[in-house]
């Protein structure tokens, strides 16, 4: 069966820095990053970097001080504090010169990331009682829409679509005003950016259809189908959520390319704000597209400029965004997490193909409080020695060619180096090299104290199609929700299976396949199995920030999701999203690249791009309920109207609270309006936490959300809870068993049915177990939901610490004591154990009054998150996942005895003793379902 494994995460392309624009020490702007610094020495290769293929000029977003208006200038203004420059890089490096006040920010591209989906999610319902975004904009910003497919046309034949701006099309004339304001102009001189009313479209269809603007991905007209197409006027069951909104579309990607600038992003944003505040009408933007690379946090200054549009004094506005595709480390290696601890370095490798003309670019997102040096080494030695925070570093010579004959590369870290990229508002360092660079394993090198996200995205030819060409050898699911969807005012989306199968149009049956992994859920095995129809899609982006802010939002179906097939993307066509090289060949063994058609109008994909524009559909129908609605009340009912995943979360930091509801979300929206007495039932509602493990350093928040429902009456689904004293609800923390007083900092309402628990730990307890619950009137009233606390991703699945946060190298990342001998333990599969700066043993693990360790953490871990079946002992991947879980414990022990000087048969006897116990109760005991749905998909 066909696992379609080419799914990609969206990726930024490539810069390079030349060693000498890291030898400047001039102090940076005080408004944001100076981004001229390196477009300055960048120089004929700054538009390489910074703008897609094809393009000579680069856009520029403009931090302006306080009281200063873009207009003031000379420049376009966005939204207020923020503008809109474009032109060639000698012009950038001018303006910059001429107004050092401003912060300048630049940014590579980035990329794009229904019949059964519209039955989940009750959208057909909703049409049925009038509800289907009649009198709403929803507004795309993508690669296009095929103007001529039926599904963008009215009864009558008229075009659905309001206005397109074409930023792949040299301006028509018709619409000068609007475009001499939205537009792009190379370093020639040349405009780009057409401008179509329906009037015109309509003219166009009739007389010269081939002058029509066009969609050679067919991404962005799928994405417009799902969220808003007609079903081919309702002849067709592939129908989108909001099948009578109007359309606003902006064309965000050049002539020949699925790369999208920034700038132009924020261009088209802008314009579909403009035509509904000239149209007077609520409007729903949907982003399926995103980046990788940056520190998701939220703080990008092309992230707070879309964040702009929207909030409580913007009703009737609305963002949607997709979570991203990079939650699978199997087919997107774009994630470590690493700890590092004193005297030690510890070295991420990243393997490659090499490149004439490309680059690899690694965010290193750190927080505060830590100190963390960054360095960087070659297959053939070291090419850049560790650069201290605040102090940046390079290496190769400078060039003036687009395509540098040798490798260049350089480190920022931190956000006070002249060029760096690193906001003030954060906290981090970038790591680049580019050019020609041979193949081989290249090493992110780390030391100091601290724990670090490195995030990579590879560009030019070292971003070949095709997995594998770079990647971090080994890589963690957590937080990789993609950027702009980090940012807190935006609503993320995550995916879950849709059509686990489908037939193409050559009639073949086409199954997803999902890969599997080990008890821990962090290496993959090799094997497969069938997708399980309401699951979270296994590529879904996982949360939370890097914050600790809990993401995605909300989840819809995306995976498989068939919908409008643009007649200009109908594979095998090049540059189609629907031709695919992984289909499965025929009886003649030739492969046939058309097998996600379904038939000559529609097409099946997969993605969040595709679940997003779902939720904004969902959205349009709200506003057409209420066109009052703002971002945040939005949020709100959305969640206060979601109801439980279809199918178990293998992953919970993939789950997200629920699924997209349309009736749920408009009970919810009516609540928020006209509250309503109703008290919650434990069968009904539900705890999510935002993470897989809490980190033991205590410097980030873990975020559980509580949804609360009501008991169903007659055959309605159940209510969202609400209207009750908020004393009578209560969260609780409990460490190994234990309650933790004041470890939920904070449980906050967000809607009806919706509440928020902030749990915040002090550093120090890792190796332990986090619990979370929840109680009304002092009754439970959700089931308990337990994760590891560990000092990063790699420790809370395969721990090797003692209790107290001691960490050891894990696979992916290689330690290197520095200055000490390595202590060698035979029952642990020799870990390598720093001891110049080792802790007390007290510190770490809990010892009895004889000295001894103490094992009943043991027993307090099983019993914690087991509970009776008798049916459990059939369920053999089950027990292995529990035996495997409660090893960890078993570890502590055997570490804390031999730190203490235990003898080794020792060690030995106490493993076999409480593997003989944990035999006989795991056996006995079964985990909550989701739990049980875990281990048996681990096999």
């Amino acid at each position: 069966m066909l696992r379609f494994a080419f799914l990609a995460a969206a990726v930024l392309a490539g810069m390079a820095l030349p060693r000498a624009a890291l030898a400047q020490t001039a102090a940076r702007p005080a408004h944001g990053v100076d981004g001229a610094a390196l477009v300055r020495l960048l120089g004929a290769s700054a538009a390489r970097a910074y703008a897609p293929p094809g393009a000579k000029s680069i856009g520029a977003q403009v931090i302006l001080p306080p009281g200063v208006r873009g207009a003031d200038l000379g420049l376009m203004d966005l939204v207020p504090g923020f503008a809109r420059f474009r032109g060639s890089p000698a012009a950038l490096v001018d303006f910059a010169a001429a107004h050092p006040d401003v912060g300048i920010e630049v940014a590579p591209p980035l990329r794009t990331l229904l019949n059964t989906a519209s039955v989940f999610i009750g959208a057909n319902t909703a049409i049925e009682q009038g509800l289907d975004g009649t009198g709403i904009l929803v507004g795309i910003a993508d690669t296009g829409l095929d103007v001529t497919h039926p599904d963008f046309l009215d009864a009558s034949g008229h075009s659905r679509v309001a206005w397109y701006l074409d930023l792949s099309a040299t301006p028509i004339g018709l619409h000068t005003d609007l475009e001499s304001q939205f537009n792009v102009t190379d370093s020639t001189g040349k405009k780009f950016g057409a401008v179509w009313a329906a009037a015109d479209i309509d003219q166009a269809l009739a007389n010269a259809p081939s002058t029509l603007p066009q969609d050679e991905l067919g991404h962005g007209t799928l994405v417009s189908s799902c969220a808003a197409g007609n079903g081919m006027g309702g002849t067709s069951p592939y129908r989108g959520v909001a099948p009578g909104a109007t359309i606003l579309l902006a064309r965000i990607t050049p002539a020949g390319s699925g790369a999208i600038d920034t700038d132009y992003l924020l261009l088209g944003a802008a314009f579909l704000f403009n035509r509904a505040d000239a149209m007077g009408q609520p409007v729903v933007v949907n982003l399926s597209l995103g980046t990788d690379f940056g520190p998701h946090d939220g703080t990008l200054a092309w992230e707070q400029t879309l964040a702009g549009y929207v909030g409580p004094t913007h009703p009737g506005r609305a963002i949607v965004a997709a979570a991203g595709n990079s939650g699978s480390v199997v087919d997107t290696p774009v994630h470590q997490n690493v700890h590092v601890n004193p005297g030690t370095t510890m070295s991420i490798p990243i393997v490659t193909n090499g490149a004439q003309c490309g680059g690899v670019q690694v965010w290193v997102a750190t927080r505060a409080g830590d100190s963390i040096k960054v360095g960087l080494e070659s297959p053939h030695g070291r090419w850049i020695a560790p650069v201290p925070p605040g102090q940046s570093a390079g290496y190769g010579a400078a060039s003036t060619e687009m395509c540098p004959p040798g490798p260049i590369a350089g480190i920022y870290n931190g956000s006070q180096p002249r060029g760096s990229l690193v906001p003030a508002a954060s906290q981090g360092a970038v790591v680049v090299w580019q050019g020609n660079w041979p193949p081989g394993t290249y090493e992110v090198t780390l030391s100091g104290s601290g724990t670090a996200d490195l995030y990579f995205v590879a560009t030019g030819d070292a971003a070949t199609e095709g997995l594998g060409a770079v990647g971090f050898v080994q890589a963690v699911r957590d937080a990789t929700i993609t950027l702009p969807a980090t940012q807190p005012a935006i609503i993320g989306v995550g995916c879950t299976i849709n059509k686990p199968s489908f037939t193409g149009i050559d009639g073949a049956f086409l199954a997803l396949q999902v890969p599997l992994f080990d008890a821990a859920g962090g290496t993959a095995t090799g094997a497969t199995r069938d997708a399980i129809g309401g699951e979270p899609c296994w590529f879904s982006s996982a949360g939370p920030t890097l914050t600790g802010l809990a993401k995605p939002e909300i989840m819809a179906p995306g995976a498989a999701i068939v919908g409008a097939l643009s007649q200009q993307a109908v594979p095998p066509a090049m540059q189609s999203i629907f031709t695919n090289g992984a289909c499965p060949a025929s009886s003649t063994g030739v492969v046939d690249e058309t097998c996600q058609q379904i038939d000559a109008f529609h097409a099946a994909s997969f993605g969040t791009s595709f679940s997003a524009p779902l939720v904004a559909g969902t959205v349009a129908i709200m506003l057409q309920h209420d066109p009052s609605l703002t971002q945040d009340v939005i949020l709100a009912a959305l969640q206060g109207g979601a109801h439980p995943l279809r199918a178990p979360a293998v992953f919970e930091d993939q789950a997200g609270p629920g699924e997209v509801d349309v009736l749920g979300a408009l009970a919810a929206a009516d609540r928020i309006r006209d509250p309503l007495f109703a008290l919650p039932v434990r069968a009904q509602s539900w705890l999510t936490p935002s993470a897989e493990f809490y980190r033991a350093d205590g410097s980030t928040p873990l975020q559980a959300i509580l949804e609360l429902r009501a008991a169903p009456t007659g055959g309605s689904a159940p209510p969202p809870a609400d209207g009750f004293a908020n004393d009578r609800l209560g969260a609780y923390a409990l460490v190994d068993g234990k309650p933790f007083p004041g470890g939920v900092q904070s449980l906050d309402r967000r809607g009806p049915g919706v509440w928020v628990a902030t749990v915040v730990l002090p550093s120090g307890l890792g190796g332990y177990v986090l619990t979370l619950g929840a109680t009304f009137d002092g009754q439970p009233i959700v089931s308990e939901v337990s994760v590891p606390i560990a000092v990063d991703a790699w420790d809370a699945e395969y721990p090797a610490t003692i209790p107290g946060g001691c960490s050891l190298a894990r696979a992916g990342r290689r330690a290197t004591p520095g200055g000490f001998a390595a202590l060698l333990l035979a029952a642990l599969a020799m870990l390598r154990v720093s001891r110049s700066r080792r802790r007390p043993l007290s510190a770490c693990a809990p010892v009895d009054a004889t000295g001894a360790a103490d094992v009943s953490p043991i027993v307090a871990d099983v019993s914690h998150q087991a509970s009776h079946d008798p049916t459990a002992w059939r369920d053999v991947p089950y027990v292995r996942a529990m035996l495997a879980r409660s090893m960890r414990h078993v570890s502590y022990a055997l570490r804390a005895m031999s730190d203490r000087g235990a003898s080794v048969s020792g060690s030995l006897a106490l493993l076999s003793g409480s593997l003989a116990f944990l035999s006989g109760r795991a056996l006995r005991l079964a985990s909550r379902p989701a739990d049980r749905a875990h281990a048996r998909t681990m096999r």
